[in-house]
């Protein structure tokens, strides 16, 4: 069955739900993926077309790391995706038939194609912070006014 995203689309988005925590503390890719449990090397890999893309900016040296450049509630998780995966999702055949085009569709073909444009739209509308929120797909809006969300808490602020 066709996947809907890679996994480097999996690695960053858990990388940037990290970062958006405390979206003003530059995060090192080590201290990342220790956090959510990552290759290092690959998950690097996934990070460098968001720097490309200027979502994200690196900073060397003695406390630096990554840091958005653009608010985590402006970052749409379509922006993300479409920044790994090199472009916008091709509506590839869920059986896996490369002869599988409008002309001569699949069985599935059809409904494959809605489900590609739903999840683009939830895409679309879902942003980087929501993923700190705990939103579930299920409301218009996140579970926390946007504002709590980004204010840094005090260092020992329990969760």
């Amino acid at each position: 069955m066709t996947q809907l995203y890679s996994r480097g689309v999996e690695y960053a988005l858990r990388c940037l739900r990290l970062m958006a925590k405390y979206p003003g503390q530059p995060r090192t890719i080590q201290s990342l993926c220790e956090e959510a449990q990552l290759p290092e090397h690959f998950t690097r890999k996934m990070v460098q077309p968001l720097v490309k893309a200027g979502l994200l900016k690196s900073l060397r040296g003695p406390g630096g790391g990554f840091l958005f450049t653009i608010p985590p509630q402006d970052i749409s998780l379509r922006t993300v995706v479409e920044e790994i995966e090199g472009g916008t999702r091709k509506n590839s055949c869920i059986l896996g038939q490369s002869e599988c085009v409008s002309d001569n569709p699949c069985a599935l073909h059809d409904q494959w194609v809605k489900i590609c444009e739903l999840s683009d739209q939830l895409l679309d509308r879902t942003t980087v912070l929501d993923l700190t929120l705990g939103w579930d797909g299920s409301k218009e809006q996140p579970i926390l006014l946007q504002k709590e969300a980004i204010e840094t808490p005090q260092l020992g602020a329990r969760y």
